[in-house]
């Protein structure tokens, strides 16, 4: 009851977001995207900063989104506390699943802002989304060539070092275009060194190295109809984890598409986009560059992720207000993960982390987006899925029967169901509000997972094929202004989990890691409650000035009252900005209060600090002769040399001190 009453006090008062266009045919409000690259000609000078920048980066600043640190390299998204098989998170709209068992590889660490067109956030289930989630879902949305550009040949060269770190990176895009076909090609090289914290220590283990190369070609066969082939391969070597007990040899990701899209705004069937995938992950857990006294016993963890599938999604106009959308799509996803141990003394030792799995998926979206007149748009509809997950070697199938007497196999039917709302009160004010139900099959690795160490907890984890689905029942309110000189968006949320999976204690159970504190096992409790909200300000109070407040704070219990883990404090990130005849000088503020709403016995969590943090940045973009631009940026991060760290950094390693930034792009 308790809960119930939070859930709808906090529907009652929550807040509000604003509609980024006006456009009918566009999704409900709660579907945010962050631009990278674009094809109008207003958008150089923005893109040209953005593709510098990490994906790393450009997630931390979204609202909603909060980061996993484990090392310099790779952090994992969260969505307002929720993360792993919670979210959904696919490229262009492909399935794809990381190969480490320590969540090493989030799939964003696979994609580099040059492959990027966009990237779209939903924080509820929705019509978009390819698999069932009860947290929403990231999808990194690829650039695509441009037909008939007005150059047949542009393109983008920049490099950019960073002092902290000695991180230096160098980068391209290319495009070729004619009136039938197009390529574009991009590509990023990045390296850097172990980084300096504050007062220039030296977090050891945190280099990395890493290339990413990507290609899209874009064939119109008439009007109508074109055809698009991507292949992106991202390649990273080296790469420390100082937070964790192993780093990373290699992770290697190879990502494949072909894709028919059909369009034609004069008739009902508006568009059809059909898409046939591949990707394979291979990826190397290594302990060989840590220090002898570091390593009680040398290990290699090698785990592969490979995953082919297929969508069709359809766009139909039933009248001039109903607009239907169709999904159906399909994939298979096998993960193979394994351990092989060389004691001092005696034979090694092998045994497979996950066994074999694999899961077979099928899904259909239907949503209606209902115009009911000028002020009032409803969107609404569902996703029906069907899981098939099984372990498909007799080695795996042994692994499995060491903890489950059981069979491997099983099938699982799951999916969502959402409306949502969107009032239009005047011209400068919006309403807007929704309710959704979801429920998300337990991941592979929750299955049939065979000691997997946490770092946070300091414990193994078993899988548990018994295991029931998560369910939710979240709801949204808000409001959005937008004056001529002022913009705020305000959003205030709240999910009411049952059957909650986190992992409980086996104390009968001894601990495979050296130094783990025990064996637990993934499992259900009986419910969870998440509830917060987002606060956006943009004031422009002169012509050349701009003020931005970016603001997020979440709040999770679990059915005892105890807090739940991974839930970032509220934390603020404030900007002025002035802007004038090509020059954008930038003072940010970035801080977070102190998180103290743990469950250290139960989840292994420690309190946070508060922490304060001012950045600066100078820019300047020069457009030249020919449609050609030179954009360039000077910038200090961390400027006195804070010492902090965030919540959600595993360890609680200092993050970097102090760091000089100098990047150039040439657009032409």
């Amino acid at each position: 009851m308790k809960k119930f009453i939070v859930l709808s006090f906090t529907l009652l008062l929550g807040g509000f977001v604003f509609s980024q266009n006006d456009d009918t045919l566009r999704p409900s409000q709660n579907y945010k995207e962050i631009i990278i690259q674009g094809q109008k000609k207003d958008s150089k000078e923005k893109a040209s900063a953005q593709l510098q920048e990490s994906t790393d980066k450009l997630l931390s600043t979204t609202p909603g989104i909060t980061l996993i640190k484990r090392g310099n390299f790779a952090l994992e998204p969260t969505i307002r506390g929720l993360n792993a098989g919670q979210i959904n998170t696919t490229i262009d709209g492909m399935q794809m699943f990381g190969a480490c068992t320590d969540r090493m590889d989030p799939i964003s660490s696979y994609i580099e802002p040059t492959n990027l067109e966009k990237i779209q956030l939903s924080t509820t289930p929705n019509g978009e989304q390819t698999g069932s989630a009860i947290g929403g879902g990231i999808n990194f949305a690829l650039m695509k060539a441009e037909l008939g550009a007005a150059k047949k040949f542009s393109g983008k060269v920049g490099a950019g070092y960073q002092t902290n770190a000695n991180n230096i990176q160098t980068l391209g895009t290319f495009q070729y275009s004619t009136k039938r076909w197009a390529l574009l090609v991009n590509g990023i090289y990045r390296k850097a060194d172990n980084y300096q914290a504050a007062n220039r220590q030296e977090i050891l283990f945190s280099q990395f190295e890493k290339w990413n190369a990507g290609a899209n070609l874009v064939v119109a066969l008439n009007d109508k109809n074109r055809i698009s082939l991507d292949y992106i391969q991202d390649e990273g070597y080296d790469i420390g984890y100082p937070a964790l007990t192993m780093d990373v040899a290699f992770a290697k990701a190879y990502i494949s598409a072909v894709t028919h899209t059909y369009e034609n705004r004069s008739r009902k069937l508006r568009s059809i986009e059909s898409k046939f995938y591949f990707n394979f992950i291979d990826h190397a857990m290594d302990d060989t560059k840590r220090p002898a006294e570091m390593v009680p016993m040398h290990m290699d963890m090698p785990g592969t992720s490979r995953t082919f599938g297929m969508f069709s999604k359809a766009k139909y106009v039933l009248n001039p207000k109903h607009i239907l959308t169709f999904q159906l799509n399909a994939f298979q996803n096998d993960l193979h993960a394994e351990m092989t141990m060389y004691p001092d003394i005696g034979s090694e030792m092998f045994m497979l982390t996950v066994p074999d799995g694999q899961r077979r998926t099928a899904g259909l979206n239907v949503a209606d987006t209902w115009l009911v007149n000028e002020k009032l748009k409803i969107s609404y509809g569902g996703r029906g899925e069907v899981n098939l997950s099984d372990i498909t070697t007799k080695i795996g199938r042994q692994t499995l029967t060491s903890f489950y007497d059981g069979e491997a196999a099983q099938t699982r039917v799951s999916g969502n169901v959402f409306a949502q709302a969107n009032y239009k009160f005047t011209k400068k004010i919006g309403f807007y509000g929704g309710l959704s139900y979801g429920q998300r099959p337990p991941s592979l690795q929750e299955i049939y997972g065979f000691y997997l160490f946490n770092r946070v907890d300091n414990h193994d984890y078993l899988g548990n094929p018994d295991i029931l689905n998560e369910e939710s029942i979240s709801g949204n309110i808000g409001v959005n202004l937008k004056y001529e000189k002022l913009a705020i968006s305000l959003e205030g949320f709240a999910n009411s989990f049952t059957n909650y999976i986190t992992g409980l204690v086996l104390p009968e159970f001894s601990n495979m890691t050296i130094g783990a504190d025990g064996v637990k096992q993934f499992d259900n409790i009986s419910d969870a409650l998440l509830t917060g909200g987002e606060l956006t300000v943009k004031w422009n109070p002169i012509k050349v000035l701009t003020v931005q407040s970016v603001n997020s704070y979440t709040y999770g219990i679990d059915e005892t009252g105890g807090f739940l883990p991974y839930i970032p404090p509220f934390k603020s990130i404030n900007s002025l900005k002035y802007h004038h005849k090509g020059w954008n000088v930038k003072l940010e503020h970035v801080g977070a209060f102190a998180q103290n709403n743990v469950s250290t016995a139960r989840y292994g969590e420690g309190t946070t600090p508060a922490f304060n943090l001012l950045n600066f940045a100078v820019q300047k973009h020069i457009d030249l002769k020919k449609d050609r631009a030179l954009h360039t940026e000077f910038g200090v991060e961390n400027i006195f040399d804070t010492p902090y760290y965030e919540h959600l950094d595993v360890l609680k390693i200092q993050r970097q001190g102090v760091n000089f930034v100098i990047r150039t792009t040439f657009v032409f």
